[in-house]
């Protein structure tokens, strides 16, 4: 199809805080009850009306999972990682020689990496089965397993390089998610760059990488710089700081504060890469024809991502749907489709959506309540 190169079409996203909060609020009580038993439930009344709120070309997405699909995987993947999860990890210290234990737990982990991967691929292939568009189902073809053992060699690369792998493994993983994307019968493409996947990320990943340390750094060099302002507007007050019944308690909140100072700065380092790796993913997919394009910017990703983690830990993960929010609305309202794909000669999924939901991926909490992220 001949694309006009002025057919652009904004996505966009409605959703406010305080539309989700009294739903989130609810939600929270309720799985508290239930012993986190109506959690399934929770996440499907979070996720129609998050979906509901998100819009392009004038129509809104629908979001049409069950909580009892969700409760359905659950109970499939019980047996099969929550239950021996509990044993090697609360029981098998306890009944078996230490060495033993400990070796199992390595074993655990080294299952968990590729289990991981599965889960993101079956959250995604559930949550596109049951998700509509003008009536049209979204779906993901393919196996989760033959991604989660590609994830692991690359997952492999990446710890071999420490780290310096993880550009090239990113994209290789979104090449093979939206390669089996469908919407509809028309299937999405992933080009290639003719310079490579991962250009443009290195020196964004460098600073993300040696962020650990700069962060460290920066915390310290904005603690001193701080005590050096109190002691040169307020001598007095630093006299006080410095008596024996005060000095071990301040010395304490300064080294909470260096933590805290870190963990933000840590953050602002990743967030370049993180912008640039997002808007490389969305500019190389397409969709007959039309491509798309994201406008991820570094200070705007740092401010949702860091907003995001405070809801997170001052509400002890109860309220994570709002930080899942920030992330969706984020990514709709900086999304565009550049092109019209001909949606007239696109007929209904053949690919069949799975019947239970999202199995591991609830252990792991890989979409903060929310989905699609």
């Amino acid at each position: 199809m001949t694309i006009d190169a002025a057919a652009t079409q904004s996505f966009s996203h409605s959703g406010r805080l305080r539309n989700v909060l009294p739903l989130a609020v609810k939600n929270a009580l309720l799985s508290i009850i239930t012993l986190t038993l109506y959690r399934f439930w929770a996440r499907t009344s979070i996720r129609r009306r998050v979906w509901s709120r998100a819009r392009v070309m004038g129509d809104s997405f629908e979001y049409t999972g069950t909580g009892f699909d969700l409760f359905r995987g659950f109970l499939i993947s019980l047996p099969c990682f929550f239950l021996p999860a509990i044993f090697v990890f609360y029981i098998a210290p306890f009944v078996m020689e230490p060495v033993v234990a400990v070796w199992l737990t390595l074993g655990f982990y080294l299952v968990a990496v590729p289990l991981i991967a599965a889960a993101r691929f079956w959250m995604r292939r559930y949550q596109l089965s049951r998700t509509r568009w003008r009536g049209i189902r979204l779906g993901l073809a393919g196996s989760g397993w033959s991604f989660a053992f590609a994830s692991w060699g690359w997952s492999v690369l990446q710890g071999l390089t420490l780290g310096w792998y993880t550009p090239i493994a990113r994209m290789n993983r979104a090449r093979m998610l939206w390669e089996n994307a469908r919407f509809g019968d028309q299937p999405f493409e992933f080009v290639s760059d003719p310079e490579g996947d991962a250009k443009g990320l290195w020196w964004p990943f460098a600073l993300g990488w040696f962020g650990p340390l700069l962060a460290w750094i920066s915390a310290w060099a904005v603690s001193l710089m701080a005590a050096a302002l109190i002691a040169g507007s307020a001598p007095k007050l630093l006299t006080q700081i410095q008596q024996p019944a005060t000095a071990g308690a301040i010395g304490v909140a300064a080294i909470i504060l260096v933590l805290l100072l870190s963990l933000v700065f840590w953050l602002l380092f990743w967030a370049p890469y993180r912008a640039a790796a997002m808007n490389k993913i969305a500019s190389l997919i397409r969709l007959d024809g039309a491509r798309f394009q994201l406008h991820a910017k570094t200070w705007s990703l740092f401010g949702v991502t860091l907003l995001g983690w405070v809801i997170v830990i001052l509400s002890l993960g109860l309220l994570a749907p709002l930080a899942g929010l920030l992330q969706v609305r984020y990514v709709m309202n900086r999304l565009e489709l550049i092109g019209t794909p001909a949606f007239a000669d696109i007929g209904q999924n053949i690919v069949e959506g799975p019947r239970a939901g999202e199995s591991f991926a609830d252990a792991f909490d890989l979409d903060l309540g929310v989905g699609m992220i």
